[in-house]
């Protein structure tokens, strides 16, 4: 049973994201009967359909019959595919967590501990989105601001405490008349004047959960700057914050600096996630530098940071992820597995983030199946290996 863990079967169908978008999932068997699965969300890649065909037919090809325990041989050839046709990127996603997911129930062993071998898994500190914006209709222009439990004995007594406070910021914005529907990260789409306004709520709800906001949890915020900034005008543009205000609110390159800097002063701000446009290395530089020593600066290119977000997707591969996140400890960065924009219920990612001994995991709120699923796994992961030793 623990042997024969070549590849024997493929498949791939199409299912749905939280959203409602197409997403694709991988199936594999191995020879000794083991199989693992894997979805991941296709929204703004191709058809869930195609995707799904891809899988079963040409990426199907590159590996059948491969040893799936080479994790980097599978994603190698999965890769040379993908370069060779230019599409299927959410294909070999599935794909390569699929086999990673087979070989390891081909082993007798759980996903923690076939991707992070005999070290003890490390529970990743969870950062819970509580107020959403962005692309929204309502809330903020930032993405999303979230906390990080600071003062907490283990995951599940962090996720605890970020619960307690999500169900005390939704009573208080109910209270005040704001409405508690929920954005994409399953933080409440509060229509706030204002980032500052945001937080000052959010530090209300600690608080009042019994938490002093100064010791026991930072704030974070995921700025997602490149769909504020206007090139051609080179400022960042806040229109939600504008229109509730009835003044244009721009903020230039320095403004911006000066802006977290302001917001780090007031708040216990501990990360900033995207916080300036990509292309702009001089002032991401110049923030880096200014801020270093306070903040968490968090970006997935590795440039003028000391935090690097890995997204399972953008990643592409187990294989890429590892990477990256070997290339992040090198460097002494922080390491922060992230949720993609559109999620489904995959839970690859909390094993991932238990096996490499993550720093933080970001899977939006306390609130929607994609996220909790993801949590909930780390809690069964903790669990387990707590009753083992």
């Amino acid at each position: 049973m623990l042997e024969d863990l070549d590849i024997e079967q493929i498949r791939g169908r199409m299912l749905y994201d939280s959203g409602g978008n197409p997403a694709v999932e991988a199936e594999v068997i191995l020879e000794n009967g083991a199989h693992g699965r894997a979805t991941v969300s296709v929204f703004n890649e191709a058809d869930g359909e195609e995707e799904a065909d891809v899988i079963s037919e040409w990426l199907a090809e590159a590996i059948l019959f491969e040893n799936a325990a080479d994790q980097e041989n599978i994603d190698r050839l999965l890769m040379q595919q993908f370069d060779k046709k230019g599409r299927g990127r959410a294909g070999v996603s599935a794909l390569s967590m699929a086999a990673a997911r087979a070989a390891g129930a081909g082993l007798g062993l759980p996903l923690y501990r076939y991707l992070g071998g005999t070290s003890a898994p490390a529970m990743p500190v969870p950062v819970m989105s509580m107020i959403d914006g962005g692309d929204c209709v309502k809330g903020i222009d930032f993405k999303e601001i979230m906390i990080v439990p600071l003062k907490r004995g283990s995951f599940a007594e962090g996720l605890r405490m970020g619960t307690e406070i999500y169900q005390t910021l939704k009573r208080i914005l109910s209270i005040n008349g704001y409405d508690t529907s929920v954005g994409e990260s399953g933080g409440f789409a509060a229509d706030m004047k204002s980032s500052e306004e945001s937080l000052h709520y959010i530090m209300d709800a600690v608080r009042l959960s019994g938490y002093d906001p100064d010791s026991d949890v930072s704030a974070a915020i995921y700025g997602n700057a490149d769909n504020l900034y206007v090139k051609e005008d080179g400022i960042y543009r806040f229109d939600k914050e504008s229109l509730k205000n009835g003044i244009p609110v721009h903020r230039d390159q320095k403004d911006m600096i000066s802006y977290y800097l302001r917001l780090a002063d007031g708040f216990p701000l501990g990360i900033v996630m995207n916080g300036l446009y990509k292309n702009d290395p001089d002032d991401r530089n110049r923030m880096y530098q200014m801020l270093k020593h306070r903040l968490l600066m968090v970006s997935d290119d590795f440039f003028a940071s000391n935090g690097v977000e890995v997204q399972l997707k953008k990643a592409g591969t187990v294989t890429g992820a590892l990477n990256m996140v070997c290339a992040a400890k090198k460097m002494g960065s922080k390491v922060i597995f992230s949720n993609s924009d559109n999620e489904t219920e995959e839970v690859f990612l909390g094993d991932m983030a238990a096996a490499v001994g993550a720093d933080y995991i970001k899977c939006g709120a306390p609130c929607r199946g994609e996220n909790t699923a993801k949590y909930n796994e780390l809690l069964r992961i903790e669990e387990f290996y707590g009753q083992r030793h």
